[in-house]
């Protein structure tokens, strides 16, 4: 069977998909959808595809089996609602929603539809997440430190928007929100959150209206402590998540999909020979449609929502800015 999947927005992410697309064989594109006529114009002429900037045309027309939506956060429930309805599954780009308010309106849609539905956190399809998840069953974590370094505050040419934290929400829901989500799809559950902001290397000012960096602790309903530190004024690229305890001690490279360390005193070494995590959500969400079973979906759009509850609780200990008193 061949899976028919149609793309609405055209930015950096859905491009992103349409490339991934052209390399899964049991994918075919068969529409995209894009307000700005210039841009669908590109997208269109580079992918070899049918256009439209009506969705609902788009909808009928080519009656896509699945749909990939990866416009702004806040403009879901539409899209959500038209193609649930025809019984069209739905892959969400991450964040899920703007606020959770949207998120449950979504939810309800799917919930009252039926349809398979995936969000997009990439990571926990990650063959070295796979084999950490396995590794650490029955085992004690205690601590956790991650991070997440790269440059986008130092890039002149990168999209103004992203800075905009009214528009993007900052590293803390463009970026950590993926840590935050792996994280619980690893250790559990967040109970609390508590934070610090900073603006050291790039100041805010005109239409920079983000924290370059900022620092988490958050403490899970098992006990698990977390910290994590996060900055777009580095000049290269780390993600890492580091799982610690008297039984084990080991590090989870997102860069480079390897899982390092000691477990119980024997050493742990393991590198993925396959990376592309794109190609291996979109394969994922493919064949739950295919077979019609959503187990091969890792992040469904109701588990979502607790990623972005932990999100927006970061955003808000970001912005309280507690002073010790003198």
């Amino acid at each position: 069977m061949m899976v028919r999947i149609a793309v609405v927005g055209t930015g950096w992410q859905g491009q992103g998909h349409l490339s991934t697309m052209q390399k899964i064989a049991g994918i075919k594109v068969v529409g995209v959808c894009e307000l700005n006529e210039e841009t669908l114009l590109k997208a269109t002429n580079k992918f070899g595809v049918k256009g439209f900037t009506d969705y609902v045309k788009m909808l009928e027309e080519s009656k896509p089996d699945g749909v990939i939506i990866c416009t702004p956060p806040e403009v879901r429930e539409f899209l959500v609602r038209e193609a649930a309805e025809r019984g069209i599954h739905c892959f969400i780009e991450k964040p899920p929603a703007k606020n959770l308010e949207m998120a449950k309106k979504v939810d309800e849609i799917l919930d009252r539809t039926g349809v398979i539905n995936s969000v997009g956190f990439m990571y926990r399809y990650s063959p070295a997440v796979a084999y950490l998840k396995e590794l650490i069953k029955g085992k004690r974590v205690a601590w956790v430190r991650s991070a997440m370094l790269d440059g986008l505050a130092l890039r002149p040419n990168w999209p103004r928007w992203f800075f905009n934290k009214e528009i993007s929400g900052g590293p803390v829901f463009d970026q950590a929100i993926h840590i935050f989500d792996l994280s619980r799809y690893l250790l559990g559950e967040v109970e609390k959150v508590t934070g610090y902001q900073g603006n050291l290397v790039v100041q805010k000012g005109g239409d920079f209206t983000v924290e370059d960096s900022f620092t988490l602790l958050m403490k899970y309903q098992n006990g698990i402590l977390q910290n994590h530190t996060h900055t777009w004024s580095y000049p290269d690229v780390f993600t890492q998540i580091e799982l610690i305890s008297d039984q084990l001690h080991l590090t989870l490279d997102l860069v480079k999909g390897s899982v390092s360390g000691k477990l119980e005193g024997t050493a742990v070494s393991f590198e993925a020979e396959e990376h592309g995590l794109y190609q291996l959500e979109l394969e994922a969400f493919a064949k739950a449609i295919e077979e019609q079973n959503p187990k091969f979906v890792l992040a469904t759009y109701k588990d979502s929502i607790q990623s972005l509850t932990v999100a927006l609780e970061a955003l808000e200990v970001l912005e309280a800015d507690k002073k010790v008193n003198s």
